[in-house]
């Protein structure tokens, strides 16, 4: 008799053993059988008289292990024989293992552990008993070789099972190793794998199977990585599997997508990881930027891709069911881009909350004309009114929040939206500055001002408020502020006569191209019934001058533009604002500041323009009901008496009178209307 003594330290052998780890240690037992040769595997889970298991079973037919070899196969940590090898002893398989760890995993599924192998030799067949004990994993007694008629092949036992054997009863371990070996058995179809009284098969259990090629790494010759995807028919626990050329497992990682409703696993194969030990690939998620995380980075992205693409073909194939029941809640084509957009987001929602819908036709039926139309007057809500009504589980929850907030069709329909309402604002502006009874009622600064200072973007997509309706001395604090300056001290920022100034909106933006320029916009709004003369001119240019002179606000980096926007101006005013040597509007132009003259016309033109394209892909075009509807909504408060006068028209809703509209103050009070 033999005694082997492993090369490594005793702890190292226990912390490899991964002795909680049942089912892995089985994996490994079937790998060694599989790199053997072996055409029929059978795991065999034997039960005591209250059903858990206690004794582990792993018997091949494959060529087993001789006597001569016996103690390579044993003794070294870290190293295998497979490493020199170019493939399994007879049939010249690709092979797994490579590490020298799979015999000490053996220890996870009992106290004492023995392997009975049957080997061909030179003097005829003989059989070899290998035995060790976990209280001393570092050790394994090779028994003497015996000559015998039993057929060729490795019985693996393990005795002194615990409790914690009773997870290989469980289902999930039979989908562990279907996922773990299903592209060996692939590769490999005469290869037979039973477990507890039951072949393996992993293509009885695939829902869906698709493979794609990889890019190459920058700078890497050879054969490209590819991507087998593995969607599920049971749970199984998600895993990439990083392989090699041969497609054979080297590491595992987590797969590192979100891909709600899916059960999959991941088999990226490349050449490049064929030379890296089994335990870096494990850590190629820590790795240094290189070859190496760069194919899986792009397997990850494909993943992405994968599953968005096959998201979008449940949902199709849902909708058809729904088209067939007669529940669907839209008919025909989509009118626009908008609608098809507010289709796809309800498909979306619809097939997350399916599964808690009563069976009854008719309740499904009023429950989805429910859902499109929150979809269509309030699709911020749709979230919130899912978990209320369905009462969704918290990962039911996530995943349609992050389906909300992830995917293009929610964006879409947050966008259209936007666009929609910025429609609805202009037109509303137009009816404001332009119509004969409503210009002359509109006020400046308790109307007018309000409302723009939350529509800063008919000034310009870039722009960003910073002061509304303060004084010059604030518009000098935060430009400080933005340039990185201490608070300005006294004197106070005053207009060339002495007096205080107040602007009406300051709005500023950085330098697209340096972002230690910088640009402020100041707008002096008049009511639209206000012909613009010299008197409003002057009262814009002090405040240019005030700033022109004022030492704290000189800053080669920073250029003022000052607006004067009003419904009509003189003659005398035109003529100033038209110079032929200035841009159009733009009365005074100097270095660091010019001094525009605008109408309402010319602003309410350049917004049309901005959105034009929106107008048009949505095929939406804004009536009077909607931009007034839009006003009581989004700014009730600052124009609540233009709503009581009947300045702003408004539709009845439900027949309840324009006063029952709500307000952001009730909103912000509580308030609700019915």
């Amino acid at each position: 008799m033999v005694k082997v003594r492993l090369e490594t330290s005793r702890e190292h052998v226990a912390e490899l053993a991964r002795l909680r780890d049942p089912i892995g240690a089985v994996e490994e037992l079937i790998w060694n059988s599989a790199d053997a040769d072996a055409g029929h595997v059978v795991i065999a889970l034997e039960r005591n008289d209250l059903g858990g298991v206690d004794r582990v079973r792993v018997q091949d037919d494959g060529s087993g292990m001789s006597a001569e070899h016996c103690e390579e196969y044993f003794r070294p940590i870290g190293a295998s024989w497979k490493k020199r090898a170019q493939g399994s002893p007879v049939k010249k398989r690709a092979l797994h293992g490579k590490n020298g760890r799979g015999r000490v995993r053996a220890f996870a599924l009992g106290t004492q552990v023995r392997w009975t192998s049957v080997s061909d030799a030179l003097g005829g067949r003989q059989q070899l008993v290998i035995e060790a004990d976990r209280r001393s994993m570092d050790e394994f007694d090779i028994g003497d070789p015996e000559p015998t008629e039993d057929p060729v092949g490795t019985l693996f036992e393990a005795f002194g099972g615990d409790e914690q054997l009773s997870v290989l009863a469980d289902e999930r371990a039979r989908s562990s190793l279907t996922t773990a070996f299903a592209t060996y058995l692939e590769k490999y179809p005469d290869v037979r794998i039973e477990y507890d009284g039951q072949d393996l098969d992993p293509a009885a259990e695939q829902a869906h199977v698709r493979d794609y090629v990889l890019p190459s790494p920058a700078d890497r010759n050879g054969d490209p990585a590819r991507l087998k995807v593995v969607e599920w028919r049971r749970p199984v626990t998600r895993a990439l599997f990083l392989c090699d050329g041969e497609a054979m497992s080297r590491a595992q990682l987590k797969p590192g997508i979100q891909a709600p409703g899916f059960e999959f696993t991941a088999h990226l194969s490349w050449s490049g990881f064929d030379d890296v030990d089994s335990e870096d690939l494990a850590f190629t998620d820590w790795a240094a930027s290189g070859p190496l995380t760069e194919v899986l980075a792009s397997a990850r992205d494909q993943l992405k891709a994968h599953f968005r693409a096959r998201a979008d073909e449940r949902r199709r194939e849902q909708v058809a069911e729904w088209r067939r029941e007669g529940i669907y809640p839209y008919a025909g084509q989509p009118a626009g881009a908008r609608e098809r957009t507010e289709r796809e987001t309800f498909d979306a929602v619809a097939t997350t909350v399916f599964r808690h819908l009563p069976r009854s036709t008719g309740t499904r039926r009023t429950t989805f004309a429910l859902l499109r139309s929150v979809l269509a007057h309030e699709p911020s809500d749709v979230l919130r009114i899912a978990e209320e009504l369905f009462n969704l589980s918290k990962q039911e929850r996530e995943q349609l929040n992050r389906l909300l907030d992830r995917t293009p069709l929610s964006a879409l329909v947050k966008a259209s939206t936007a666009a929609t309402s910025r429609l609805d604002f202009l037109a509303a502006l137009e009816h404001l500055v332009f119509d004969p009874e409503a210009k002359n009622r509109v006020k400046e600064r308790s109307e007018l001002h309000r409302m723009l200072e939350n529509e800063c973007w008919i000034f310009g997509e870039e722009y960003g408020l910073h002061v509304s309706d303060r004084s010059l001395n604030e518009v000098l604090r935060q430009h400080c502020h933005l340039l990185g300056r201490e608070e300005p001290t006294s004197p106070p920022v005053l207009r060339p006569d002495g007096r205080r100034g107040i602007v009406d909106l300051m709005l500023s933006r950085a330098s697209r191209h340096r972002h230690d320029e910088r640009h402020h916009l100041v707008v002096e709004l008049k009511r639209p019934g206000l012909v613009l003369g010299s008197a409003e001119f002057e009262q814009l240019s002090s405040y240019a001058q005030a700033v022109r002179k004022d030492d704290r606000f000189r800053d080669t980096r920073t250029t003022w533009d000052f607006w004067l926007i009003g419904n009509d101006m003189t003659d005398t005013l035109r003529e100033l604002s038209h110079q032929p040597h200035n841009p159009p509007g733009c009365a005074l132009n100097q270095p660091t500041y010019r001094i525009w003259v605008r109408t309402w016309g010319e602003l309410v033109q350049d917004c049309e323009t901005r959105l034009r394209f929106y107008g048009q892909q949505l095929e939406y075009q804004s009536s009077t009901e909607h931009a007034m509807d839009y006003l009581v909504r989004n700014h009730g408060d600052a124009v609540a008496e233009l709503v009581a006068d009947g300045t702003i028209p408004t539709a009845r809703r439900d027949g309840q009178p324009p006063a029952a509209y709500e307000t952001k103050s009730d909103q912000a009070d509580g308030a609700s209307v019915s």
